[in-house]
């Protein structure tokens, strides 16, 4: 739409009862369904907190989702916000008029507009609910969705008031955190959130800026969350790495990686900058209990062991995308990587080898399994490959690296 468009009837018309406050909150009961999303979101960014409230324990549809208005909430946006659904727990009686059953508190590209009746939207959000996902079991009147970051060891205001106040109505409201991106870490505030949080709730888990003791503290918790379907891993170091001492760390590394959690359904692991995988990689990927789609391992230095494994690893030979940029290849053999290749070529819709060091030799040893893949794939090294064609002809527009 044109910045410079006039605004819709209904936009009009929510504008309209905004400006009597009164007027607005005592049409709720009669106001239209397809009204509620705009007026919400005008009453949001105007800060309209009497109407807020109002709105919420007469909210017509199922599902709430805030939304990309998330990036303007404040501590006291939240808080009213809150105090609305405050309002709708605490009547013995509802309204016959509100079938809120979960709010979706969190940043995500449907906006409120994606629940009105009888848009498009609404049956594409029926399709993204009714996608596989696993059930954290937990019934209870009111399932509040949001993602938690944890950056430094301390959440941010609203996230800790969010906490906070879901935990004083724990027998009425779920706190339901699908995604939980932890960088650097202090374990009173990692205590303190699963204390709150359904750890079978989490399905995508980043952990950034971390050293083996902290997987280590974290590995109970790990344990915990059984419907993983993302896990990320950026920038896990060692304590000790010289000298005599590194024996001591091989030991840690290899006592962690056996006591990893499996990963009953996990669809997507990334792997960046983690100097432990060099020589591990086999007993990393043991974890795994179903295929793959997605494996990226960048930024990593990789044996030839490692690289050996790949093809026979059962649960990535189904992968749609492959990323194994900036790991240098230039003094490995790639017979092992062609033949996963091959192995993967009737699934695989991705491969990304950026910056790999590879010789053109070498970078010619995988064009047959790579150009007899079954599907084109999207390729950024220094080669590049013309999508036109199914058969991925090859255009040398830029030399190798070696």
């Amino acid at each position: 739409m044109n910045v410079n468009s006039p605004p819709t009837l209904m936009k009009l018309a929510s504008q309209r009862l905004l400006r009597e406050e009164a007027l607005a909150i005592s049409a709720l009961k009669e106001l239209p369904n397809m009204l509620f999303p705009m007026m919400f979101e005008e009453a949001f960014i105007n800060g309209h907190t009497k109407i807020l409230k109002a709105m919420i324990p007469l909210w017509p549809f199922p599902y709430f989702f805030l939304g990309m208005m998330i990036k303007n909430l404040t501590l006291d946006t939240l808080k009213d916000v809150l105090q609305g659904i405050d309002i709708l727990i605490s009547k013995v009686v509802h309204s016959s008029r509100c079938k809120l059953k979960e709010i979706k508190w969190k940043n995500t590209d449907y906006g409120l507009q994606g629940i009105w009746p009888g848009s498009h939207e609404v049956d594409g959000l029926s399709e993204f609910m009714e996608q596989k996902q696993p059930d954290c079991r937990v019934k209870k009147e009111l399932k509040v969705i949001t993602h938690l970051k944890l950056m430094e060891g301390s959440l941010d205001e609203c996230a800790t008031y969010l906490l906070h106040w879901a935990q004083q109505r724990k027998d009425s409201i779920h706190l339901c955190c699908r995604k939980l991106k932890i960088q650097g870490l202090i374990n009173a505030t990692v205590i303190e959130i699963f204390k709150i949080v359904h750890a079978d709730c989490i399905q995508e888990l980043e952990l950034c800026c971390l050293c083996l003791e902290d997987l280590e503290f974290l590995n109970p918790y790990l344990k915990q969350i059984n419907n993983l379907i993302i896990l990320k891993l950026d920038e896990i170091k060692g304590t000790v790495s010289m000298g005599e001492s590194r024996n001591i760390d091989e030991e840690k590394v290899i006592t962690l990686i056996s006591q990893l959690p499996t990963l009953q359904h996990l669809e997507k692991l990334c792997i960046n900058d983690v100097p432990f995988i060099e020589g591990n990689l086999k007993e990393c990927l043991r974890c795994l209990k179903k295929p793959l789609e997605i494996l990226c391992i960048t930024n990593c230095y990789l044996l030839q062991s490692d690289l050996d494994y790949l093809p026979y690893c059962l649960n990535i030979l189904e992968l749609k995308c492959l990323d194994l940029s900036n790991i240098p290849l230039s003094h490995l053999l790639l017979e092992h990587l062609r033949f996963l290749f091959e192995r993967v070529r009737h699934t695989l819709e991705c491969l990304i080898l950026k910056s790999c060091e590879m010789g053109e030799s070498q970078f010619n040893s995988l064009l047959p399994a790579i150009s007899h893949s079954e599907t084109p794939i999207p390729h950024k090294s220094p080669f590049q490959i013309n999508l036109q064609t199914k058969n991925c002809h090859f255009l040398r527009g830029l030399s190798p690296t070696k």
